[in-house]
Protein backbone atom coordinates (compact mmCIF):
# COMPACT_ATOMS: atom_id res chain seq x y z
CA UNK A 1 0.00 0.00 0.00
CA UNK A 2 1.32 3.57 -0.85
CA UNK A 3 2.18 5.58 2.10
CA UNK A 4 -1.29 8.59 2.29
CA UNK A 5 -0.27 11.88 0.88
CA UNK A 6 -2.19 15.35 1.07
CA UNK A 7 -2.51 17.33 -1.39
CA UNK A 8 -2.88 21.20 0.30
CA UNK A 9 -3.93 24.15 -2.02
CA UNK A 10 -4.45 27.62 -0.92
CA UNK A 11 -4.73 27.22 2.59
CA UNK A 12 -4.73 30.33 5.22
CA UNK A 13 -1.82 30.46 7.54
CA UNK A 14 -3.44 29.64 10.45
CA UNK A 15 -5.90 26.94 8.80
CA UNK A 16 -2.45 25.41 6.83
CA UNK A 17 -0.79 25.26 10.32
CA UNK A 18 -3.53 23.21 12.09
CA UNK A 19 -3.62 20.89 8.83
CA UNK A 20 -0.46 20.13 8.94
CA UNK A 21 -0.22 19.70 12.48
CA UNK A 22 -2.93 16.96 12.41
CA UNK A 23 -1.58 15.56 9.56
CA UNK A 24 2.01 15.13 10.98
CA UNK A 25 0.38 13.74 14.21
CA UNK A 26 -1.21 11.25 11.56
CA UNK A 27 1.68 10.65 9.97
CA UNK A 28 0.41 11.71 6.58
CA UNK A 29 3.27 13.32 4.30
CA UNK A 30 1.94 16.97 2.79
CA UNK A 31 2.34 18.46 0.13
CA UNK A 32 1.86 21.91 -0.73
CA UNK A 33 0.42 22.30 -4.44
CA UNK A 34 2.11 25.50 -5.88
CA UNK A 35 -0.02 27.46 -9.11
CA UNK A 36 2.81 26.51 -11.37
CA UNK A 37 2.23 22.74 -10.96
CA UNK A 38 -1.55 23.04 -11.28
CA UNK A 39 -0.93 21.75 -14.54
CA UNK A 40 -0.14 18.32 -13.59
CA UNK A 41 -2.22 15.35 -13.04
CA UNK A 42 -3.04 14.51 -9.71
CA UNK A 43 -1.03 11.09 -9.76
CA UNK A 44 2.11 13.20 -10.27
CA UNK A 45 1.37 15.68 -7.56
CA UNK A 46 0.69 12.73 -5.11
CA UNK A 47 4.31 10.69 -5.82
CA UNK A 48 3.08 7.84 -8.09
CA UNK A 49 4.94 8.71 -11.84
CA UNK A 50 6.95 11.25 -12.47
CA UNK A 51 6.59 14.93 -14.31
CA UNK A 52 5.24 15.73 -17.51
CA UNK A 53 6.14 18.53 -19.44
CA UNK A 54 2.43 19.97 -18.92
CA UNK A 55 2.74 23.68 -18.51
CA UNK A 56 1.13 25.50 -15.68
CA UNK A 57 -2.70 26.49 -16.75
CA UNK A 58 -2.55 30.67 -17.63
CA UNK A 59 -5.75 30.57 -14.98
CA UNK A 60 -4.91 30.02 -11.18
CA UNK A 61 -7.81 29.15 -8.82
CA UNK A 62 -7.60 30.90 -5.11
CA UNK A 63 -10.21 28.30 -3.17
CA UNK A 64 -8.51 25.88 -0.75
CA UNK A 65 -8.90 22.82 -1.74
CA UNK A 66 -7.43 19.29 -0.46
CA UNK A 67 -6.72 15.56 -2.21
CA UNK A 68 -6.35 12.91 -0.04
CA UNK A 69 -4.40 9.98 -1.94
CA UNK A 70 -3.70 6.48 -0.31
CA UNK A 71 -6.22 6.94 2.60
CA UNK A 72 -6.85 3.96 4.33
CA UNK A 73 -10.94 4.37 5.94
CA UNK A 74 -9.69 4.39 9.43
CA UNK A 75 -7.34 6.88 8.08
CA UNK A 76 -9.69 9.13 6.30
CA UNK A 77 -12.20 8.79 9.90
CA UNK A 78 -9.52 9.84 12.08
CA UNK A 79 -8.40 12.85 9.64
CA UNK A 80 -11.62 14.08 9.12
CA UNK A 81 -12.62 13.66 12.82
CA UNK A 82 -9.45 15.81 13.38
CA UNK A 83 -10.69 19.01 11.59
CA UNK A 84 -14.24 18.83 14.21
CA UNK A 85 -11.49 18.28 17.31
CA UNK A 86 -9.00 20.65 16.58
CA UNK A 87 -11.63 23.33 15.18
CA UNK A 88 -9.58 23.61 12.14
CA UNK A 89 -12.14 25.79 9.69
CA UNK A 90 -13.53 23.17 7.08
CA UNK A 91 -12.88 23.10 3.35
CA UNK A 92 -15.33 23.11 0.94
CA UNK A 93 -13.47 21.35 -1.82
CA UNK A 94 -12.04 17.97 -0.79
CA UNK A 95 -11.48 14.70 -3.15
CA UNK A 96 -10.40 11.48 -2.81
CA UNK A 97 -7.44 10.52 -5.41
CA UNK A 98 -9.62 7.56 -6.92
CA UNK A 99 -8.32 5.89 -10.70
CA UNK A 100 -11.24 8.37 -11.87
CA UNK A 101 -10.11 11.58 -10.88
CA UNK A 102 -5.79 10.23 -10.94
CA UNK A 103 -4.86 11.74 -14.23
CA UNK A 104 -6.78 14.56 -13.98
CA UNK A 105 -5.02 17.92 -13.43
CA UNK A 106 -5.42 20.53 -10.33
CA UNK A 107 -7.60 22.51 -12.28
CA UNK A 108 -10.17 20.27 -13.77
CA UNK A 109 -10.81 18.87 -10.12
CA UNK A 110 -11.02 22.05 -8.68
CA UNK A 111 -13.71 22.82 -11.29
CA UNK A 112 -15.70 19.73 -11.19
CA UNK A 113 -16.10 20.13 -6.96
CA UNK A 114 -16.68 23.58 -7.12
CA UNK A 115 -19.64 23.06 -9.59
CA UNK A 116 -20.56 19.87 -7.31
CA UNK A 117 -19.92 22.28 -3.97
CA UNK A 118 -22.30 25.18 -5.50
CA UNK A 119 -24.79 22.69 -6.51
CA UNK A 120 -25.26 21.26 -3.03
CA UNK A 121 -24.61 24.70 -1.04
CA UNK A 122 -27.83 25.71 -2.82
CA UNK A 123 -29.92 22.95 -1.99
CA UNK A 124 -29.53 20.98 -5.80
CA UNK A 125 -28.98 17.86 -6.85
CA UNK A 126 -25.53 16.82 -6.72
CA UNK A 127 -23.88 17.90 -10.67
CA UNK A 128 -22.58 14.09 -10.66
CA UNK A 129 -25.91 12.53 -9.73
CA UNK A 130 -28.21 11.12 -12.24
CA UNK A 131 -31.77 12.68 -12.15
CA UNK A 132 -34.61 10.81 -10.12
CA UNK A 133 -36.81 8.81 -12.69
Amino acid sequence: MKPPVLLCYNLTDEQGRKITLLAMRLMIRIRTVRPEEYGQPLAVLCGMEPPTDTPAPAEHFADAMLVLGHFPPELLNRFLYGFRQEHIPAVGLKAILTDSNMYWDSQTLHSQLAEEHAALTNGGRPAHEPPES
